[in-house]
C-alpha cells in the first residue's frame, strides 16, 4: 500500500500526458510541424515512464535478492566520455558548468559491471542536473585510489553547488522514496527510488558511497568501488 502510494502519481502523469497526445496528435495527422512537436513531447513523457518503471524493477530484484552483478571485461574511459557527453550537453541547455577531472587513471580497461556503474553515474548526475540552478557548477572528478592484488580501486566524486540538503534529510537519504519534502516531487519529479537503488548497486559491488551537503550550498557524493583488472592489460605507472 506504501509502494501504490508512492508510485501511482509518478507513474500515472507521464502515463496520461502520453495518451493525450496521442489523442491530440491524430487530428493534427496532416500538420507535420504540430506532429513533430507532439512526438517530441510523446518521446519524452514515455522515456521519463520507462525510467520509472525500470527504478521499480530494479527495486523489487534488490528487495527478492535476484539483482545480480556482471563481471565482464569493458572500455572505462570508454564509458566515461559516453556519460560526459550526455550531461555536457544537458548542462549547456541549463547554462551550467560542467567538468570532469581525471587523478592518477592508468587503467583503460576494467573488468566489472559496466551497464551497472553507468546507471550509478546516470543517476548522480541526474539528481545534480536537476537541483542546481542555472548559472551553477557539476564537477566530476575519476581517481584512481589504489591497486592492490588482482583489483583497482576508483573513486567518483560528483559535486554540485545546488540547493543542498538539510541534515535530517541526508541521514534518511538512502531509504526508498525518500524526498526533501511534497514540493520536491511536484517541482522535480521522479520516484524517489533512484538513491536507493544506487546504493544498493554500490554495495553489490563491493563499495561504498557517502554523502556531504550544505542547505543552498550543495551537494558531493563520493562513491568507491573495486574493480577486476584486465588480464595482458600492462600500463606502465607514471
Amino acid at each position: 500500500s506504501q509502494f501504490l502510494a508512492q508510485m501511482s502519481h509518478e507513474i500515472r502523469t507521464p502515463m496520461n500526458a502520453i495518451v493525450g497526445l496521442v489523442t491530440i496528435a491524430k487530428n493534427e495527422i496532416h500538420n507535420a510541424d504540430k506532429m513533430k512537436e507532439y512526438l517530441t513531447k510523446i518521446d519524452g513523457s514515455s522515456k521519463l515512464l520507462l525510467g520509472i518503471i525500470n527504478d521499480v524493477l530494479d527495486m523489487s530484484a534488490i528487495e527478492n535478492n535476484k539483482l545480480k552483478i556482471a563481471c565482464q571485461e569493458f572500455d572505462f574511459k570508454q564509458l566515461l566520455s559516453s556519460v560526459t557527453a550526455v550531461f555536457y550537453q544537458q548542462c549547456k541547455q541549463k547554462n551550467i558548468a560542467f567538468e570532469l577531472k581525471m587523478q592518477g587513471v592508468t587503467e583503460e580497461k576494467l573488468n566489472g559491471d559496466s551497464l551497472r556503474v553507468n546507471q550509478i553515474l546516470m543517476n548522480l548526475l541526474s539528481n545534480a542536473v536537476k537541483f542546481t540552478p542555472s548559472n551553477g557548477k557539476i564537477e566530476v572528478e575519476v581517481i584512481q585510489a589504489s591497486k592492490m592484488k588482482e583489483k583497482v580501486y576508483m573513486r567518483f566524486v560528483v559535486s554540485d553547488s545546488g540547493c543542498g540538503m538539510s541534515e535530517d534529510l541526508q541521514k534518511r537519504l538512502f531509504n526508498p522514496f525518500e524526498q526533501e519534502d511534497a514540493t520536491t516531487a511536484r517541482k522535480h519529479g521522479g520516484s524517489g527510488l533512484g538513491l536507493s537503488i544506487t546504493k544498493n548497486l554500490i554495495e553489490l559491488m563491493g563499495g561504498s558511497i557517502q554523502v556531504e551537503s550544505t542547505k543552498d550550498v550543495g551537494t558531493t557524493f563520493t562513491v568507491d568501488i573495486p574493480f577486476g583488472m584486465v588480464e595482458g592489460w600492462d600500463v606502465k605507472d607514471e
